[in-house]
């Protein structure tokens, strides 16, 4: 597929992605999904990718910001002050920086995302010209 910081034009062929198993939680007892990291920036706060998983069922709370495109399947997302988001195909979810709830696959998923992490200010000190 090339390299995931790659800075040219490029398709990615259906038949070319490789799958590989999704990152699971300790807690998590239902089976492992699959993904696919497609792109990456070369700083690493911004990623591109695949994500199928037939169940799922666990608590989140997102490092990060999401946006996911629903390409099959259909999700049900409960925020922390209990309102219920339900995407389908076709569908775009957010899920800001901060985020927590509960995600539940009501069928299998496939999804196409991408996540932007941001980085925390550095703020060290710093004694310039002239001792301040």
């Amino acid at each position: 597929m090339g390299e995931l910081s790659d800075t040219k034009i490029r398709v990615i062929k259906g038949d070319e992605v490789i799958w590989e198993e999704a990152l699971t939680n300790p807690e998590e007892t239902d089976p492992p999904g699959r993904e696919c990291t497609a792109a990456m920036s070369a700083d690493d706060k911004f990623s591109f990718g695949l994500w199928k998983r037939d169940v799922q069922r666990r608590h989140f709370e997102r490092p990060y910001h999401e946006v996911a495109y629903i390409i099959e399947g259909e999700v049900e997302v409960t925020d922390e002050d209990g309102e219920v988001h339900v995407a389908g195909p076709g569908d775009i979810l957010i899920t800001p920086k901060g985020s927590k709830g509960f995600w539940k696959n009501l069928t299998p998923v496939k999804k196409v995302w991408g996540i932007y992490e941001e980085t925390e200010a550095n703020l060290s000190a710093y004694i310039g010209p002239g001792g301040f």
